[in-house]
């Protein structure tokens, strides 16, 4: 990947010019510029997903944004650029009290949790619900708001690395390596109960035997590819009474009406305003050093988000 220059179109009458002021690196941004995601990418193509920035311009027929106003852009990739386009209706306003490092955070991962916690699971009091990768980025964001909605989840991890992440949260911590034994054998840390609901991000052939963890007609959500295997086709033969949910942001956000979007990001950003779900920042980079901002977010290991900065 290489920083190029290009002139600005004129801009047009139903969106607002945006000079972006950071960017996070997802895991959704590795997999689409590694081509994993050919058949949903058009080229040429324009990398970020998330990003903030301040807008500078207005088309003729847009209002309720003024200038200087801090928006998200949604809908659309393309934040890794020094300025965007983007139509005015697919711009989320920032909370007062969110900086914009954390504003730079505050869609993907929240929002993707938000979703599937709360419109496609609909968690409730007593719910038993299981998380893969929880000690990740995305992982800790659904261990939170699962906790804020007062549940104790099932934090699969890998590491004891992973289990550090979620000191200081409720949930009940199973080193897991993707095997059936491994979730009942002598590594479990905690008992293995049946659960109403898994979030998985991970995918692959480690699919299969969290299905044994599912009580009957329970729900499996998978929303990410950290393996970069598809789950298995036998899961489907081998549990036809389970619910299996797909959940894109991208596509989840054009599925309601854009007044719903806005209001949950409304809820998402006073929690990250009053420090209930803040993210963790390990690295930050220049635009023109992306290269060096990719490596380092590609590091499975390292903990906290990777920022580009202008």
């Amino acid at each position: 990947m290489k920083l190029e220059s290009h002139g600005l179109a004129p801009l047009a009458a139903n969106s607002v010019r945006i000079r972006m002021t950071a960017r996070a690196i997802n895991p959704s941004d590795l997999i689409t510029i590694s081509g994993a995601y050919r058949s949903r990418t058009q080229l040429p193509f324009l990398p970020g997903f998330e990003g903030v920035g301040v807008v500078e311009e207005l088309g003729a027929q847009v209002s309720g944004i003024a200038k200087g106003a801090r928006v998200i852009p949604i809908g659309s990739a393309g934040a890794w650029q020094d300025v965007k386009d983007s139509e005015a209706a697919w711009c989320l306003q920032v909370p007062d009290g969110v900086d914009d490092e954390q504003a730079a955070m505050s869609y993907v991962n929240p929002m993707t949790a938000w979703g599937m916690l709360h419109e496609v699971a609909k968690v409730r009091p007593g719910m038993r619900i299981a998380v893969t990768a929880a000690g990740s980025a995305i992982g800790q964001m659904i261990v939170k708001l699962a906790n804020i909605a007062g549940l104790r989840p099932i934090a699969l991890l890998r590491s004891e690395r992973a289990k550090r992440n979620l000191a200081g949260l409720s949930a009940d911590l199973i080193q897991y390596a993707g095997s059936t034994e491994s979730l009942h054998g002598s590594d479990v840390s905690a008992p293995v109960d049946k659960v109403d609901a898994i979030f998985d991000c991970v995918g692959g052939q480690g699919a299969l035997p969290l299905t044994h963890l599912l009580r009957h007609n329970g729900m499996f959500i998978h929303y990410g590819l950290l393996s970069g295997q598809p789950i298995p086709s036998k899961l489907w033969s081998e549990r036809p009474d389970i619910d299996f949910q797909m959940f894109h942001l991208r596509s989840w956000i054009r599925e309601i009406p854009f007044e719903k979007v806005q209001a949950t990001y409304a809820q998402v950003g006073a929690l990250i305003a009053n420090g209930e779900i803040r993210s963790n920042i390990r690295s930050r980079y220049r635009l023109n050093d992306v290269k060096a901002a990719l490596r380092d977010a590609s590091n499975p290991l390292a903990e906290g988000k990777v920022l580009i900065a202008p």
